[in-house]
């Protein structure tokens, strides 16, 4: 089997999806398949449909049997979908870890971005949903049920260790994700500011330069609330170090407005941390109000401050909560299953094509 892997820009850039796409390449190698990484260049969103060119010029009788592409390259990718539809004789095999419309909702590009999207994914063979909230809405796009399956992510078990005892007192609040505004960062630096709770203390860890504007407001409104001391923000930082995070903390809080499925979230249960999210998006699948965490309304800062706060206040609750995270993680996919499964779902498809 020889495959194409398509992404936008670097396969190696710090995201959950890029790390998906690179574990993805690398389990399909150790199988035997021929897969080669295609990285189109990282043009601004308006430019990108200008790649449908280079990417038919690009796999010219290259003769793969699959086409692999991430979602997120629609506007790269879409015109070369229906051209080779008709003129290539691989399949196309879209992978969604989320819809940029969706990420968008509301805005003046939305019904171009929609538009698309929906090209894309209707001139794929198989759509990969990286969970049940992803293929409902694919399925309002109009992608038949049928050639949609779901395969949940998944997540690095061999970092998971032993949390060590602590001698402070300081409860620690974890983030883990990209300064994108979607990821609510700035709806739980203000929630901070509404804790009246000196030993609570909140760890940033992600990358910062996405959105400069974005980052230069969070970090003022930390420091007008004169919070650098409890709020550490840290960057990006490697893998074995986003381990040690985890093992240091005690809450885990992600309130995004829109996250289809989030690796983080998994690994952050595994861990044992009890979860406080936005109850929107793919995380109804992984974390249960009152269960393994807590869920409040998107953006709703009273919500996040006084569910950070009924966690803080209460041990046995937030270790309750964090045992129950941990078994649900022991239910989750391993990289391994997850990649096994889409290595099957190729394997049918190019039988059904003979």
């Amino acid at each position: 089997m020889r495959v194409a892997k398509v992404v936008i820009g670097d396969i190696n850039a710090f995201t959950g999806g890029y790390l998906y796409e690179k574990k993805l390449v690398e389990y399909l190698r150790t199988r035997g398949v021929e897969a080669d990484v295609v990285s189109l260049p990282n043009l601004p969103y308006a430019l990108l449909p200008l790649c449908n060119l280079w990417l038919g010029y690009h796999l010219r009788g290259r003769n793969y049997d699959v086409v692999i592409e991430d979602e997120m390259a629609h506007p790269a990718v879409w015109l070369y979908n229906l051209w080779s539809r008709r003129v290539a004789k691989h399949r196309v095999v879209a992978i969604v870890h989320m819809f940029r419309s969706v990420a968008c909702e509301g805005e003046w590009q939305e019904p171009f971005i929609r538009l698309m999207e929906k090209a894309m994914l209707r001139s794929s063979d198989l759509v990969v949903a990286n969970s049940g909230h992803t293929r409902e809405q694919a399925q309002r796009m109009g992608v038949r049920p049928d050639a949609i399956t779901v395969v949940y992510p998944g997540f690095d078990t061999n970092l998971v260790r032993r949390r060590p005892s602590r001698e402070s007192d300081e409860v620690r609040l974890l983030f883990v994700g990209n300064w994108d505004p979607r990821k609510g960062l700035e709806t739980l630096v203000d929630a901070f500011l509404r804790l009246d709770r000196p030993n609570v203390g909140l760890d940033v860890v992600g990358d910062e330069t996405f959105y400069p504007r974005y980052a230069r407001r969070v970090r003022r409104k930390a420091s007008q609330g004169k919070l650098e001391s409890r709020i550490r923000f840290h960057g990006r930082v490697g893998r074995e170090a986003v381990a040690e995070f985890y093992s240091q903390a005690d809450v885990f809080v992600l309130p995004a407005s829109y996250e289809p499925f989030g690796i983080v979230f998994a690994e952050a249960m595994s861990f044992g941390l009890p979860v406080i999210a936005a109850n929107a998006g793919g995380v109804l699948e992984l974390v249960e109000h009152g269960r393994n965490g807590l869920l409040v309304p998107p953006g709703d800062v009273d919500a996040l401050a006084g569910a950070i706060d009924t966690l803080v206040s209460d041990v046995q609750l937030r270790h309750q909560l964090g045992e129950r995270s941990y078994e649900r993680s022991r239910q989750l996919n391993t990289w391994e299953d997850c990649f096994q499964a889409i290595h099957g779902h190729l394997t049918q498809l190019l039988n059904d094509g003979k």
